[in-house]
């Protein structure tokens, strides 16, 4: 027995080292696969704010982290609406020694359906955007709440500013939710280095310039100019540039900016996943680095590492994107999705340019058909995600009212090409058709929308006729869509 005993020990010592070994690489194992996650969230959802990737920093915003540490944490499912999606507000602001210091520059809503259509949705709102009142930050623009409620908080709640800082962004996020009618289930909030840092880590990133930019007036963060200029077409742009690009606005709008920055954020998605950065623990570990002090959140690193599963759900071709904008063709032609903005006199706001949401009626100000977009938008966004076009055709309606219908359903985000008299014979009723069995649940969709009949495509020329064709006929009665989507509330 003795004897067995000592020929046994070394091979229980052999075990002993081989199952340490074994449950060592298995844990670097499972450390890489959760490190690779984050990197996706990071760049995806930090990306979306400059985003999708605006998840990512989350993790950062924890101060003293170690690889363990996140190792050792167990992810909690992401909360969701009763649609199953999960809402992010992403802010950008420039850094400590920026001219604008706790200005927010960047503001965009992220609604993530990681289940259903595995579309993401980027609303992104203008800096002007004036709130008329609010639950706890008074009135004022959109860009000074967090700023302003910040200083609330620090100098008559006591607060440190590290715990105003995130009760700000909180109580940001919770506005927009009340002001949209929906949850906001997280708030990160990014500055200027950690965008800069986050491209250059990855290489930099493509892009196809829209349009020249020459902007004299780009700021120096030293009160000065330091004049950017890039040309149209294709350009490489290191993480100074694309900030530049990201922030540029004197030479184009607020709403151009918007659409640059959601331009940022797909190229750079799209290059993590491309050259598979998430499997770079190293790139990971850099990221993990450039947020630390540069991103907070209202997330918990349990919530983070749960968002991280989204970030292989969503399709990198399903991203809808739109931004609120005052193009909307109340004094002249000009009319663009998201147009819900006009610009008041400005003796009404001291002389200063803000911006107010469209109402109808002109008065009181209300939020009703930009809660209406969120309904459309980012509710039912498979619609969108078909990407339909749309023919609107008067067939013995009032003169002037397939343009009408054509411009609000423009102002929501669908494309519509054709807007002509029919050829058809005066119709009584009207009705939507479909182009063919493929679409006939998007022509369901608009034929409920307007409370209209749905029909089978009559024979028209193929010029008018598009994914879904709408026939007005003698009994059509325009209402507006933020009418009919709330009509029974």
């Amino acid at each position: 027995m003795v004897n067995t005993l000592e020929f046994s020990r070394p091979l229980i010592h052999w075990y002993e080292d081989w199952k340490k070994r074994h449950d060592e690489q298995k844990e670097k194992q499972h450390r890489i696969h959760l490190l690779k996650k984050t990197l996706l969230v990071l760049i995806a959802i930090f990306c979306a704010l400059f985003i999708l990737a605006g998840v990512a920093k989350a993790l950062l915003s924890v101060r003293i982290f170690s690889l363990a540490q996140i190792a050792s944490v167990t992810g909690t499912a992401p909360a969701t609406d009763e649609n199953g999606f999960t809402n992010l507000l992403l802010l950008g602001q420039g850094d400590a020694d920026h001219d604008g210091k706790d200005l927010v520059d960047t503001i965009i809503l992220a609604s993530l359906d990681p289940k259903k259509t595995h579309g993401t949705v980027l609303l992104s709102f203008p800096r002007d955007l004036y709130f008329l009142s609010t639950e706890k930050m008074g009135d004022g623009k959109l860009n000074t709440f967090y700023r302003d409620y910040k200083g609330y908080l620090k100098h008559s709640k006591g607060l440190s500013d590290e715990e105003a800082s995130v009760e700000a962004i909180r109580e940001f996020g919770a506005e927009i939710g009340r002001t949209m009618e929906m949850e906001i289930h997280g708030v990160i909030k990014v500055d200027f280095t950690a965008f800069k840092e986050a491209v250059d880590a990855i290489g930099g990133v493509d892009i196809t310039v829209p349009y020249d930019i020459v902007d004299e007036q780009y700021p120096d963060e030293n009160y000065g100019f330091d004049p950017f200029v890039i040309e149209k077409g294709d350009q490489h742009l290191n993480g100074a540039t694309a900030l530049k690009y990201a922030r540029s606005r004197h030479t184009t709008s607020d709403f151009d900016r918007s659409e640059r920055q959601q331009q940022l954020i797909r190229a750079m998605v799209a290059k993590a996943r491309e050259e598979k950065l998430q499997k770079n623990p190293n790139v990971i570990i850099n990221f993990l680095t450039i947020f630390k002090e540069n991103v907070e959140t209202t997330l918990g690193i349990r919530e983070l590492i749960g968002l991280a599963a989204f970030a292989d759900s969503i399709d990198m071709g399903k991203i809808i994107t739109m931004q609120l904008n005052d193009r909307n063709a109340l004094y002249d032609a000009f009319i663009e999705p998201g147009g819900f903005l006009y610009d008041p006199p400005r003796d009404l706001f001291d002389g200063a340019s803000v911006m107010l949401p469209v109402s109808m009626p002109e008065f009181p100000v209300t939020w009703k058909q930009i809660r209406a977009l969120k309904r459309l938008l980012i509710d039912t966004r498979s619609v969108y995600l078909a990407h339909p076009t749309i023919a609107v055709l008067n067939a013995g309606a009032k003169s002037g009212a397939a343009r009408r219908l054509a411009t609000e359903l423009t102002r929501y985000g669908f494309v519509v090409d054709t807007v002509a008299n029919a050829s058809l014979p005066e119709q009584t009723k009207t009705f939507v058709a479909a182009q063919n069995e493929d679409a006939a649940i998007v022509s369901d969709f608009f034929s409920s929308l307007l409370t209209v009949d749905n029909q089978s495509m009559p024979t028209l020329p193929a010029e008018e006729m598009r994914t879904v064709t709408i026939v007005l006929g003698t009994d059509y009665e325009y209402r507006p869509l933020q009418d009919l989507i709330f009509a029974n509330e």
